[in-house]
């Protein structure tokens, strides 16, 4: 017994000597109760994720998830590795206001919060605002990049319409189209691979995930695209949120490329 031990101070003293750090744990007890959980996440890197996003693009999908999913804490050590990363204080602010319309206004505003807490660490100095719309125009812009992506027709209000039905219509023109599609920092196909990311965190969210999914289609990005994102996040949604996003994207492509023909 006295020897196995020696043989493992000798072995861990040996590890410091040539740098190999992370093999230590082999033998130390977790730093925290969940941090063998934390480990475990680290198997969901994917040669087919990295084939069909970019780094800077992960980052922000991920953040976007976590927004959504309003895992505070975590979204701080998110915002430092997107930071290392390359990605750029803006990208990050704009990550976090997509996601506001789709999760709710609140669980963006608190993830401002510890992103602020990060950004003041370094730092980084208050970015002006990305807004390129006015009240008077917001709702005419919002519908222009609505009809750019989903067609002509979407977005029309009726005579026939409930109260109700032009209320929550001219909402998602002016506020999800006209607040945020509208800012500058990201083009609107990162914009709309990070809008499917929030309602896929969101969960029961499939019929806006298909309306989707013909949205990103129209704007440029992949089925492949769609599905690495979806999978990127699995760690952070579970499974059943993760399949049921992957059927939704597959039946609404699958439709579009018929319909394409």
């Amino acid at each position: 017994m006295k020897k196995s031990i020696f043989k493992r101070i000798i072995s861990m003293a040996l590890m410091f000597t040539v740098g190999i750090m992370p093999a230590v744990n082999v033998y130390a007890e977790p730093l925290t109760n969940g941090s063998e959980l934390t480990e475990m996440m680290n198997h969901y890197g994917s040669e087919y994720i990295d084939k069909h996003l970019d780094t800077r693009t992960q980052q922000l999908i991920i953040l976007s998830a976590m927004t959504a999913l309003q895992a505070y804490s975590q979204i701080k050590e998110q915002v430092k590795t997107a930071l290392n990363s390359g990605v750029t204080p803006a990208e990050i602010k704009e990550a976090v206001y997509q996601a506001a319309p789709y999760c709710g206004y609140t669980k963006a505003l608190s993830a401002m919060e510890s992103v602020d807490e990060v950004f003041n660490e370094r730092k980084i100095p208050i970015i002006e605002s990305q807004s390129t719309v006015n009240e008077n125009n917001r709702y005419e812009k919002g519908l222009e990049v609505q009809r750019s992506i989903f067609g002509p027709e979407i977005g029309t209000i009726t005579d026939d319409m409930t109260d109700s039905q032009k209320v929550i219509t001219k909402y998602l023109s002016g506020i999800c189209f006209g607040d945020f599609y509208t800012r500058s920092t990201l083009d609107v196909k990162t914009r709309e691979l990070l809008t499917l990311s929030v309602l896929t965190a969101n969960g029961g969210c499939e019929s806006q995930i298909g309306s989707h999914t013909n949205g990103n289609l129209t704007v440029g990005n992949t089925r492949d695209q769609m599905l690495a994102a979806v999978l990127l996040c699995v760690p952070y949604n579970g499974y059943p949120r993760t399949l049921n996003a992957m059927n939704a994207i597959n039946t609404a492509a699958d439709a579009y490329e018929a319909n394409k023909k």
